[in-house]
Formats: C-alpha cells, structure tokens, sequence
C-alpha cells in the first residue's frame, strides 16, 4: 500500500513519516516535494521504503510545474536510488494531452505505484468515465505494466460524481478484471 502526502519541509517531521511509515507497513509513500529530493532519497534507503513521485496535470498558470512530464519525473529519479520512482496517474498524463502507455514506457522500471483512470477526452476538463470507455486506453496501460513486470499498487481512481461515483467504480473493476481475463490472467494482480 501507499499513502500520498506532502513530504515535510523540516528533517525531523520527515523522518517522523518515515518512522510512521515503517510502523504501518507501507510499502511507499507518494509525494509531489521534488525540492527534498536529496532527503527523501536518503530516507529511503534508510527505512527501505519506496518514494513514488505523483503527477498532476500540466497548468500553463504555473509553468514551473513540472510533475506531468514523465521526462522530468525520470529526470528526477533516474540516477538515484531504485527505490524512488513514479506514481503514474493515468488521467493526469491525459488532461496533459499525453498517451499513459508512452509515459509508462518513459518511466520503465521506476513505476512505484499508479491511479489509473479513464477520461472521456484528451486534454485540461476531461472528465471521469468507466475504463474502457474513454481515451485512456486502459488495455495498453496494463500491458505496458505487464510487460514491464510491474509490482506496485494500481489503484483504480474515479474522482467524477465524487459522492455517488460506486455505479462508475464497479464497471471499472469489472473492465480491469476482463482485460485480464482475455489475456488468459487468473487475477487482475499479475498486471
């Protein structure tokens, strides 16, 4: 399992997440702080805890922010640690006008952990629709993981109709257990 949050900026409450991440048994933690790069690296060599860096979609309001780029992201990680990767946020890559599956392959070997969704278009306003349904292409998505023997988490994320979004969450688990079914997989968890 792995838990998203903002990794703090003082090295004690750092180190305090990482005490309590270890405590909890979490396999990763999931953060948006590139600037603490260097600490969170050390930390988790320390503790043996993995770091996904979680993308956003690109906001031409803050062209500073680089978390969409599955380059920038590799930039970040490629040199350190195997324990910093990505969290891949499928939907995010779309509202960015980026294909998940040729972000997947940017990234290979350093995807810790994903949000895999399904937009009903490409680019910023896209909304929420069952997988399988949208641009996504959610059977590249999880033959790309396949091919890249992932061992993260995928969690499937639906944030349209947030309060009553259950009769769009099922179609979604059933579609993702499908896909496994017509490549001949016994559970969805050898994606």
């Amino acid at each position: 399992m792995a838990v998203e949050i903002p990794f703090p900026a003082e090295e004690a409450e750092g180190r305090k997440l990482f005490e309590f991440a270890e405590t909890m048994g979490l396999r990763a933690i999931v953060t948006e702080s590139p600037e603490f790069v260097d600490r969170i690296e050390k930390l988790a060599k320390e503790f043996d805890i993995m770091v996904g860096f979680h993308d956003h979609q690109r906001n031409p309001d803050n062209p500073d922010y680089k978390m969409w780029d599955p380059n920038y992201v590799l930039s970040l990680v490629k040199d350190r640690d195997w324990r910093l990767g990505a969290c891949a946020d499928t939907g995010h890559w779309v509202r960015s006008g980026l294909k998940p599956a040729d972000c997947l392959r940017i990234l290979k070997g350093r995807i810790v952990c994903g949000h895999l969704k399904d937009l009903n278009r490409m680019g910023r306003g896209a909304d929420d629709v069952p997988d399988g349904t949208g641009v996504s292409d959610i059977p590249a998505i999880l033959d790309e993981l396949k091919a890249q023997n992932s061992q993260g988490t995928l969690s499937i994320e639906y944030e349209y109709n947030w309060d009553n979004s259950l009769p769009e969450v099922a179609p979604c688990i059933g579609f993702v257990r499908g896909c496994g079914a017509a490549k001949g997989r016994k559970d969805v968890r050898s994606f």
